[in-house]
């Protein structure tokens, strides 16, 4: 819905600036230019030199408000009351081009119709050259938003070529047969004008509705209305396009100037009542294409939907009323207040047309990711937007207004703006992608506690890349925009520099904090994910930023430590791990048989289709390790990569016992032998056996739980 996008933003910027517009209306200086003329032909130089102590006489724009609009007023019932005497004025004006007689017109009107036959046999033969040319893109794949929009365009080049070449046909016809300037030959001339128009609208119109092909408009409409639309708007551009034509045409003989007024208001009236008409008629069906068919769709897009039709009726009744001002203060014609927001939109859709075929033929071919369609997507729409609305700007000459400089500053910064966002987004994405492909390596919950291997040293460093490159883009794109504003930049980075300086020596503690963690990530001394111990707080990494780190204790606790305290790490995470395991024994068991069980059970368990992947070493036997007073200890052993040994853990203690129970080897339990002596009473005897082995279990209990703790 690029193309939808793109009409309602054009629409928001068409309205806005409407009441800002400035009409180019310039009265002539006829007598001034006659006198400089009649010396030049005598031999003179003229050379027109301001007078500095006179002052421009102000514009009618300047005075007084109600002066102007009694003047307005006076002018306007001058118009008004000139009406019924405007036919004969006319007829009066062709007679006295004629000097007293309408017979040229009938010559008028036979160089016309030989100008038009030859160039609409240059159009034709145009035509026909331009559709071989163009049969390449016909072949094209079709259905693809390229190719539904490198068609409208190459129907659109296709139209103006052949105009271009019935208009500079026509126009060669008309000077061979008429080279002097002549009624004749400006009749001619603007009847060659008025179609040129004509055709360039159908092509435009042609190209954007595709009223004749529905599966390939690129426009959300219906075929019905897309036929309504192209029929109607090209009723409505004949009937403006003739009623211009004689308003020009006029201009050129000496008619009455309020005669002349009322033809110039006429056309501008009949142009905008018909497009009204046009709009008004199929408000809804262009409302539903503004909607579009997302089942979520924009607060924006609901809202202009429901008011645009306002919207348009009052920028094209004040397009009406700053036309019809122009005219009344000064006999000349700017369609620009009307014509504008059709021109801006046209550029903006071709400039985003354009880019989104460079995208779509020379991008996705190469398998990228979909987030990079999409800012490349929302770029061109945003500089389609700029386009469009500098040429809304310039077609209304508000650059050459007293706010040309600040529209000016106001495009760059614009620019600037785009370029700094979509180059942040840009730099997001790629860490973005990037720390996907590296999520195989990032901790998985569960049974490490904690212990996982972390992600790796490029998931850990690409989000602290992300953030200095954010600040920056954001720099750079101050600077810019200062400078843009007529800010001088060179004091601001001199006093940045004495800040720098004094926030160095006022915040050394912050200093040392990021030159240590630089140092430290550097080193590759951990990352993101990885369980590390520093002094007494340990933990699994779970943030890192440029003066400080987060540790998650397996139960929970978050720790924060700047860099700076770090005196000394201990990783628990990084390449392999140990695990080994004691196994408490009879003392009548065969330790040899034990040592060639735990060696099969090993090789079977780096077998075992469900975790034997996760052994870089399998189960082997230490053999005897240690003697208690009632068992031996044999210790088992096997290598894994972190995090994975508490899993492993687990399923070697229950083949060892299944192992073991099959085999007959029994595990030695924890006997405790008390000798009382010198107490006769039974009650004594046995509490203080109790007591003996209570002191017994709780140094047991406490050994365990600082085992457990180590691991």
């Amino acid at each position: 819905m690029t193309v939808v996008r793109t009409i309602v933003a054009l629409l928001i910027l068409s309205f806005a600036g409407a009441a800002a517009a400035q009409m180019p209306l310039t009265n002539s200086t006829p007598d001034v230019e006659a006198a400089v003329k009649a010396l030049e032909a005598g031999g003179a130089t003229v050379l027109i030199v301001p007078s500095p102590d006179t002052e421009p006489a102000p514009a009618v724009a300047d005075t007084n408000v109600h002066e102007r609009v009694a003047a307005l007023r006076r002018e306007a019932g001058a118009v008004v009351g000139n009406a019924p005497r405007v036919p004969g004025q006319m007829v009066e004006a062709l007679r006295a081009a004629g000097n007293g007689s309408i017979g040229w017109v009938l010559p008028a009107g036979l160089i016309t119709l030989a100008a038009l036959v030859t160039g609409a046999i240059a159009w034709f033969f145009a035509m026909r050259f331009v559709i071989s040319l163009g049969k390449d893109v016909e072949k094209a794949p079709k259905g693809t938003r390229a190719a539904l929009i490198a068609r409208d365009i190459g129907i659109l080049i296709k139209h103006v070529a052949t105009t271009a070449a019935f208009f500079f046909v026509a126009t060669g016809t008309v000077l061979m047969i008429q080279p002097d300037l002549s009624p004749e030959r400006v009749t001619a001339s603007m009847a060659i004008w008025s179609i040129t128009i004509l055709l360039l609208v159908r092509g435009l119109l042609s190209a954007v509705l595709s009223p004749w092909q529905g599966a390939e408009r690129a426009l959300p409409f219906s075929d019905r209305l897309s036929l309504s639309l192209y029929a109607q708007l090209m009723t409505a551009g004949v009937l403006s396009t003739l009623v211009t034509f004689v308003c020009y045409w006029f201009a050129y003989f000496p008619l009455v100037e309020t005669a002349h007024k009322l033809m110039l208001l006429i056309a501008p009236t009949v142009s905008v009542l018909l497009f009204s008409v046009v709009l008004l008629v199929h408000r809804k069906e262009i409302s539903a294409a503004i909607l579009g068919t997302e089942p979520r769709r924009k607060t924006v897009r609901r809202f202009m939907a429901a008011v645009w039709p306002l919207l348009a009726t009052a920028y094209l009744a004040l397009a009406w009323a700053l036309t019809a001002v122009g005219v009344l203060e000064a006999t000349s014609l700017a369609l620009g207040p009307i014509t504008g927001p059709f021109l801006g939109l046209a550029v903006s859709l071709g400039v985003a047309g354009v880019l989104i075929i460079v995208h779509d033929r020379r991008l996705t071919t190469r398998n990228v990711d979909p987030r990079w369609t999409e800012l490349y997507e929302r770029t061109a729409i945003n500089l389609s937007f700029v386009a469009g609305a500098a040429t809304l700007v310039s077609v209304w000459h508000l650059f050459a207004g007293p706010w040309g400089a600040a529209l000016e500053r106001g495009f760059a910064i614009a620019l600037v703006l785009i370029f700094g966002w979509a180059l942040w987004q840009a730099v997001r994405l790629a860490v973005e992608i990037r720390l996907e492909d590296e999520v195989g390596t990032d901790p998985q919950p569960g049974e490490g506690e904690g212990f996982g291997p972390g992600g790796s040293r490029l998931a850990t460093l690409l989000p602290i890349l992300r953030n200095v490159a954010l600040f920056f883009i954001g720099t750079i794109v101050l600077t810019v925009f200062l400078a843009s504003m007529g800010v001088n930049v060179a004091p601001l980075f001199a006093g940045a520099g004495v800040v720098g300086l004094a926030i160095g020596f006022g915040a050394q503690a912050l200093i040392r904090d990021i030159f240590s963690g630089a140092f430290f990530l550097l080193d590759d001394a951990f990352r993101k994910g990885e369980y590390i111990q520093v002094g007494s707080v340990q933990g699994m990494v779970e943030k890192i930023s440029v003066r400080s780190f987060q540790l998650r204790h397996h139960e929970g606790a978050l720790h924060t430590l700047p860099f700076g305290e770090i005196k000394q790490l201990t990783n628990y995470s990084r390449d392999w791990v140990i695990m080994k395991l004691p196994v408490r024994l009879t003392y009548d068991t065969d330790v040899e048989k034990v040592r060639k069980l735990v060696k099969k059970l090993g090789q079977e368990m780096a077998a075992d289709p469900d975790f034997g992947h996760l052994f870089l070493e399998p189960p082997k036997s230490q053999g005897v390790v240690q003697m208690e007073d009632s068992a031996m200890i044999m210790r088992v052993k096997f290598k894994t990569r972190p995090g994975d040994q508490f899993l492993v853990r687990r399923h070697v203690f229950q083949r060892l016992r299944d192992l073991f129970d099959a085999n007959g080897i029994d595990f030695a339990h924890k006997v405790v032998t008390v000798q009382v002596s010198d107490v006769a009473d039974p009650a004594q005897r046995r509490k203080a056996a109790l007591g003996a082995a209570q002191d017994d279990i709780d140094a047991a209990a406490g050994k365990a739980a600082t085992e457990f703790a180590a691991q």
